[in-house]
C-alpha cells in the first residue's frame, strides 16, 4: 500500500486484494473490521461504509501494512492485535498463551449454569491468559478464585487481564507435574482445567497458524501418555477437592471414555461426558464423594 493513498476505501480494497485466496471472504471482512476497530477506534461495521471517504494518517497506514504482512504469514489476528474476546469479556493476548477457543467458553458456561448463586472456592489449573478464572469470577462473584500456571509470562498476562476486567483472582506460578508441591490454603469446591491434550501424532492435521504461533507447551502431550495431565490433576484433587466438590475438564474428543474411566477408578461419581455445539465430546464433569 503506497503512502499517500490513504483513503479508507483504498485501504479496504488493498487489504482485501492482498490476502484474497489465503482466507475465506467472510474471514477477511472480519479481519478488516477488527483492524479498523483496533487502529482507528471504529465502533461498528457500518463505519466501514459511512467513513469510506475519510483519510487516515501515514503512521496509521503503516499499521495496516504490518497487519497484512503478518496475515500473509498466517499469524492469528488475535496475536497481531494483541487482544481477543472471551465470554463477552475483553482479554489481552500474546504468543505466550493460547488463543481462547469457543469450546472453552462452553465449558465456562456449563460451570456457571451449574453453580450460579453459590459461594464456592474455585481452582483453575493451566490458566494461560486467565480467561477461565476471570470469566468465572465475573459471573460467580461470590466465589473465591485461584489459578495456576507453569509460565511466568502467562501469569503476568493473566494478572493484567484480571485488572482489565476488574476482578480479584489469585494467580500462582506452579507446575502441576511437580508432585512436591502441596497446597496449604484449604480445600476447593470446584477444580477446572483445560490442560494440554493434543497428541504429538495429531500435529500433521493441524492448521499452520496454530503450529507456527501458539505455544506448544500448552498444546501437546506424548502419544504414550496422552492422559498425563488428567492423572496428575485427579491425584491433586484427591487431597485438595472437598467432598461433594466438582471436577471439570476440557478434553480431546478421542479420549472421552478414557477420562471417564480414569475418574471412576479414582472414586468419582456422576461422571458426565458432554458434547460441544458441534456434537463432539469435549467436556467431562465429575463429583467427588
Amino acid at each position: 500500500m503506497k503512502i499517500g493513498d490513504n483513503r479508507v476505501s483504498t485501504v479496504i480494497d488493498f487489504f482485501r486484494s492482498e490476502i484474497n485466496g489465503l482466507y475465506e471472504p467472510e474471514e477477511i471482512s472480519l479481519f478488516i473490521y477488527f483492524c479498523f476497530e483496533a487502529f482507528l477506534g471504529y465502533k461498528n461495521k457500518a463505519d466501514l461504509v459511512l467513513r469510506r471517504a475519510e483519510t487516515i494518517s501515514e503512521s496509521e497506514l503503516l499499521k495496516f501494512n504490518f497487519a497484512i504482512k503478518d496475515l500473509k504469514k498466517y499469524k492469528p489476528i488475535q496475536y497481531i492485535l494483541g487482544k481477543t474476546e472471551f465470554y463477552a469479556l475483553p482479554f489481552r493476548i500474546n504468543d505466550h498463551v493460547l488463543i481462547p477457543r469457543p469450546e472453552t467458553e462452553e465449558l465456562v458456561d456449563l460451570i456457571i449454569r451449574q453453580n450460579s448463586g453459590r459461594k464456592i472456592r474455585i481452582l483453575d489449573i493451566g490458566t494461560g491468559s486467565g480467561c477461565i478464572p476471570i470469566a468465572l469470577k465475573r459471573n460467580l462473584p461470590e466465589s473465591e478464585v485461584f489459578s495456576l500456571d507453569i509460565s511466568i509470562a502467562a501469569i503476568a498476562l493473566a494478572n493484567e487481564n484480571a485488572v482489565l476486567n476488574n476482578v480479584p483472582v489469585t494467580f500462582v506460578l506452579w507446575d502441576i507435574l511437580n508432585e512436591s508441591f502441596t497446597w496449604q490454603e484449604g480445600k476447593f469446591d470446584l477444580i477446572v482445567s483445560n490442560p494440554p491434550y493434543i497428541r504429538n501424532s495429531e500435529r500433521a492435521g493441524m492448521e499452520a497458524n496454530v503450529l507456527q504461533y501458539e505455544p506448544h507447551l500448552a498444546l501437546f502431550v506424548d502419544d504414550d501418555d496422552a492422559l498425563l495431565f488428567y492423572r496428575k490433576i485427579i491425584a491433586f484433587a484427591k487431597d485438595n477437592l472437598g467432598a461433594g466438590g466438582k471436577l471439570y475438564f476440557e478434553i480431546n474428543e478421542a479420549f472421552g471414555s478414557e477420562v471417564v474411566s480414569l475418574l471412576k477408578e479414582n472414586g468419582y461419581s456422576e461422571m458426565e461426558l458432554l458434547k460441544d455445539i458441534n456434537g463432539r465430546e469435549r467436556m467431562v464433569s465429575a463429583l467427588k464423594v
